[in-house]
């Protein structure tokens, strides 16, 4: 009966320091979440700050933006009226062919003046 005993106390001792040793493991484990709930905190803090400003870039670049299309339409509208007034332009301006034929034209007249006053 001692020697169940002893090995029942036996037993209770081993099972004790397996207790002891999973509780050991148990408070290491408890610390490192701990410390990866920490860093995972401070990682979607992070995170957040870093969103807050892509949505405040975004928001500026969106002004910048509109902005560049307000003055691009400004543009757009100076450069239709440059083109009509070009447009206008080529329609009464001489042309290379139409000055040949005034020179052609004032050289004759020329030699005509110049004959009658010859004769």
């Amino acid at each position: 009966m001692e020697k169940t005993l002893n090995l029942i106390l036996n037993k209770l001792e081993s099972l004790d320091q397996k207790v002891d040793s999973m509780e050991k493991r148990m408070g290491t484990m408890d610390q490192k979440i701990s410390s990866m709930d920490k860093r995972h905190t401070a990682d979607l803090k992070r995170h957040e700050d870093l969103i807050q400003q892509l949505i405040h870039s975004v928001a500026a670049t969106n002004v910048k933006m509109n902005e560049t299309n307000e003055k691009l339409s400004v543009i757009d509208t100076k450069v239709e009226q440059a083109i009509e007034h070009i447009t206008d332009i080529n329609k009464t301006v001489a042309t290379k062919h139409d000055l040949a034929y005034y020179d052609q034209k004032i050289s004759e007249h020329s030699r005509q003046i110049y004959k009658m006053n010859n004769q």
